[in-house]
């Protein structure tokens, strides 16, 4: 590297070299993260799918896809924190890694179904389970799901004892776009019960197109309509 390379490395990274996080200990920028939850370490009551092994996984993704270098020549100028690529997976919708608020999030789910041909007792232990009102026992012991209002945990189903309330689906929720700073925003929910190969797709299919747009708005396609519908249809290919 010549004297005015070295010059023009020290500009770019001189706002990041006042962060440990985003540079390594030879200098080099780090300008994605993936956050974990805690689930495993502290054995979550609610875990319904260990959080670290996908945050490997879209680890190793992003390392294949060489990310890290890719984005540092892609950026003009001096790299700032926001413009650092911001993943997390969560081990249940509780989401303690802030999925909602991260450029790409996932979100370990199951959703639950009523079984008729189990007979309620209106033993109300589903009532408690749930933390979002999304249960109504009626007299006749019809157990009745608000879809809209369930969160995907599975407590319901696992504190059943007839198994009138089963778990149907598994998988992860895959949200896109989250941030914070002066105008933030939630997440969009790009598709729900995705596979670790549809994760992986996705992500890999969201990072090209990163590498590949211009401007200094790297994420902001993300949430758009458009791009939205285009990865829907590309991960149905995907087992």
């Amino acid at each position: 590297m010549n004297p005015s390379q070295t010059i023009q490395q020290e500009d770019k990274l001189s706002v990041l070299r006042k962060y440990e996080k985003y540079v390594t200990k030879d200098g080099k920028a780090i300008l994605f993260s993936t956050k974990s939850c805690r689930g495993e370490e502290v054995s979550c009551p609610f875990l319904l799918k260990a959080p670290r092994p996908l945050a490997r996984e879209i680890k190793g993704k992003l390392d294949e896809l060489s990310f890290n270098p890719r984005l540092y020549d892609k950026i003009p100028g001096r790299i700032l924190p926001h413009m650092t690529f911001k993943t997390a997976v969560a081990g249940c919708p509780n989401s303690c890694s802030t999925p909602q608020i991260k450029d790409f999030g996932v979100i370990a789910q199951e959703s639950v179904v009523v079984d008729p041909s189990c007979e309620c007792t209106l033993c109300r232990k589903c009532l408690k389970a749930c933390r979002d009102a999304a249960i109504t026992l009626k007299e006749d012991k019809t157990v009745i799901i608000d879809q809209e209002k369930c969160m995907k945990c599975g407590l319901c189903a696992r504190v059943c004892p007839t198994g009138s309330i089963k778990l149907d689906k598994k998988g992860y929720s895959i949200v896109l776009g989250g941030k914070i700073g002066r105008h933030p925003r939630f997440a969009v929910q790009l598709m729900e019960h995705a596979t670790e190969e549809q994760v992986l797709k996705a992500l890999e299919i969201c990072a090209e197109r990163i590498l590949a747009g211009k401007g200094r708005n790297l994420y902001e396609f993300l949430i758009r309509k458009p791009f939205l519908e285009e990865l829907r249809k590309a991960l149905k290919e995907v087992a």
